[in-house]
């Protein structure tokens, strides 16, 4: 009898305990499932955020394009007169006058800042700005690209093959014949040591650092000659046994 009322007591203690139990357990999948709700919700917040953000951003691209570089002329040619705050060029759409005012941008052929001082007749320029008149033939420019000027400074290599008071002639394999105006480029021999101007001769191979104009054929604003050629290195002597 003792045996029964202890076997009644404990299963009575189980079934107590098992629902119990059993709500823990549904309560914490429960907490599981919401955490991950609130996870995904915070992430879609976070997408929706960067979206938006990309797109604003797009918004300012596109306006700063159609401020700055949608422009009513873009034309490409040759300079054919140069004056003092403009030029005529000629290309495949005709022949136009271009105005440098004090809101256009010179540049040369990579983007470096240019000035009009450095162009010249016969450089390859690409203009965008507006007509200023009926004819479209007058442009007012907001920017000039010229094609003939480098815009970094380049090493260029080659044998002199004349000497003139304030600059040199030098043939170069790919270039062809270039006119070097040194001004006060620093003039050095293979040893880096300081040598001038009187030191380079005919005859000698040497390296130009400095702005090539393509059209004209011409290094401008050198900053170093190089004379490989000086010092002569003589010729090692062999002795015979």
């Amino acid at each position: 009898m003792k045996k029964i009322t202890l076997g009644l007591i404990i299963l009575t203690i189980f079934l107590t305990i098992t629902p119990s139990v059993g709500a823990i357990t549904s309560s914490s999948s429960s907490a599981i499932r919401e955490e991950k709700r609130i996870r995904e919700e915070k992430r879609e917040e976070i997408k929706e955020k960067i979206k938006e953000k990309n797109e604003a951003f797009l918004d300012k691209v596109r306006n700063f394009v159609k401020k700055n570089f949608r422009f009513e002329a873009r034309v490409k040619g040759t300079i054919t007169i140069k004056g003092t705050n403009n030029f005529s060029m000629t290309g495949e759409d005709g022949i136009f006058q271009v105005n440098i005012t004090d809101n256009t941008k010179l540049l040369r052929k990579f983007g470096g800042k240019s000035s009009l001082s450095e162009f010249s007749v016969g450089d390859e320029v690409v203009v965008f700005g507006k007509f200023t008149d009926d004819t479209k033939s007058v442009i007012d420019a907001k920017i000039v690209r010229n094609n003939s000027i480098q815009k970094r400074w380049g090493a260029f290599f080659g044998k002199v093959t004349a000497i003139n008071s304030d600059n040199f002639l030098m043939e170069t394999l790919e270039r062809g014949t270039q006119t070097v105006y040194f001004g006060t480029a620093k003039f050095v021999n293979r040893k880096e040591q300081t040598i001038s101007y009187s030191d380079i001769k005919v005859g000698h191979r040497v390296r130009i650092k400095g702005i090539w104009d393509k059209t004209l054929s011409e290094i401008r604003e050198v900053s170093q000659v190089k004379d490989f050629s000086i010092p002569v290195i003589a010729p090692t002597k062999t002795t015979e046994d």
